[in-house]
């Protein structure tokens, strides 16, 4: 991971025009690239000075000298716009928010506010931007932790301590620092560079002038970027793999919606059964397969069995809604497909999944993977169907936040929300490449389903 030289600007001389939020500084000229943020705003360089970059609304403002207002309040109006006052000083009503016009009787000029606006002012001074190396051992004491997936003992070799959020395992001949999420997650600090809490996981969210950000429990958080990038990095022995890798590129999502599956109905493909059901303890077989869904108040549900496991550390089992380019849901119907996911810290993984449903929200070539706690998406039959509050399944759309949560979803189907964190290390919406396998019986046992 590459990171940029520390940048430091100093004596701003003041363009034409400073910003309405950097008082001090001036504004980048349109279409500037953002480098750096903070609590302040947005921060371009132009010129070898640092510029504030201007809210689209205000770079756009068709009222320049004066800023967009903020409101849509109309005071006064002439042959340029509509004119509002906030903070003292004339600003532009934006057009698509202005309501319809009344009547105004008041005039620019005896409306004019007793503080004016300076439309040259700028300012001098100096703004530091400091890049810091990422923390990268448990314990600042100890230096020579050793790094996510390297060697930790065995063979004669004295174990050592492994970085966080790592933890040394193997046999007696090779052990090495495997991801584990009983380990110490947090450096001895306590907290990154920027003073943010570090993420649990290795999910990114954004990338701002090098450093990863990820976004856990509602809040922003720091990425450990020494021990994710070797887990974003590591690479697979093809002969690890027990699936071809695929030739044709697809997207991933998550859901659990515990709903009747699509392949469950009757005649909806050339099939042995369709795709098991279960009633509302999730795992009672219903033999009528035109039970209504327990997702329009009928009593049939997604069996709780048909959730993803791992069988090894670079191979996963589970099942999928999909829709693929080319075919219709009767030729998708329980066949199964190998994803070979290409990026994101599950990149070089494979997960076979067998398709029991099909989504009419999903576009070409995605496959939307059943992770208990993944996430309701459009319908939601999980609170019915458990009796538990909506809250606990986390939020419609990405389901719960840590893997602590998922202590709060039934017992049957935790050990399958754990997965998510474990072995698919939270893996946000991963890109893979895919093929049509044969599918494993340990699979279509859970479904009885098998495309003939």
């Amino acid at each position: 991971m590459q990171f940029k030289n520390i940048l430091t600007i100093s004596s701003l001389v003041a363009l034409s025009k400073a910003c309405s939020f950097l008082p001090d500084y001036p504004c980048c000229s349109a279409g500037a690239e953002v480098v750096y943020e903070d609590d302040q705003g947005q921060w371009g360089v132009e010129n070898g000075e640092w510029c504030g970059i201007e809210p689209v609304s205000q770079a756009a403002c068709w009222a320049a000298p004066y800023p967009c207002c903020k409101g849509n309040e109309v005071v006064y109006t002439d042959d340029q716009g509509d004119w509002g006052v906030e903070d003292g000083d004339w600003c532009g009503i934006v057009k698509d928010n202005t309501p319809p016009k009344e009547e105004k009787t008041t005039t620019k000029n005896n409306a004019q506010p007793t503080k004016t606006k300076n439309n040259n002012s700028g300012g001098s001074g100096s703004y530091t931007m400091t890049k810091f190396e990422p923390v990268c051992t448990v314990n600042t004491d100890k230096t020579d932790c050793v790094a996510a997936w390297k060697q930790c003992g065995g063979g004669g070799m004295e174990e050592k301590c492994c970085q966080a959020g790592t933890s040394c395992k193997g046999s007696e001949g090779f052990k090495q620092c495997e991801p584990d999420p009983e380990a110490e997650l947090k450096p001895a600090t306590g907290t990154g560079p920027h003073g943010q809490k570090w993420c649990e996981g290795c999910n990114v969210t954004e990338n701002q002038g090098g450093f990863l950000w990820g976004y856990e429990n509602g809040k922003a958080c720091e990425i450990r970027m020494c021990e994710c990038n070797d887990i974003f990095n590591k690479e697979y022995d093809p002969s690890e793999y027990k699936y071809p890798i695929g030739t044709k590129e697809g997207t991933t999502t998550r859901y659990w919606d515990c709903c009747k599956p699509s392949c469950s109905w009757p005649d909806k493909a050339p099939v042995s059964a369709p795709v098991r059901q279960c009633k509302a303890d999730g795992f009672t077989a219903l033999t009528n397969y035109n039970a209504k869904s327990g997702c329009e108040g009928g009593e049939s549900y997604m069996c709780s069995d048909q959730r993803p496991w791992a069988v090894s550390e670079v191979l996963s089992y589970g099942y999928a809604a999909a829709s693929i380019k080319g075919l219709t849901e009767k030729e998708w119907c329980c066949r199964c497909y190998a994803l070979t996911f290409t990026s994101g810290p599950v990149k070089g993984k494979q997960m076979v999944v067998q398709v029991t449903n099909t989504g009419g929200d999903l576009g070409d070539n995605h496959f939307d993977i059943q992770i208990p706690g993944g996430g309701f998406g459009i319908f939601n039959g999980c609170s019915a169907q458990f009796n538990t509050p909506d809250e606990v399944w986390g939020t419609r759309y990405g389901g719960v936040a840590s893997r602590d949560d998922c202590e709060g979803l039934p017992k049957e189907i935790q050990e399958s929300c754990y997965w998510r964190f474990d072995w698919f290390l939270n893996a946000d919406n991963p890109t893979m490449v895919f093929d049509e396998v044969e599918c494993p019986a340990e699979l279509t046992k859970n479904t009885d389903c098998i495309h003939q």
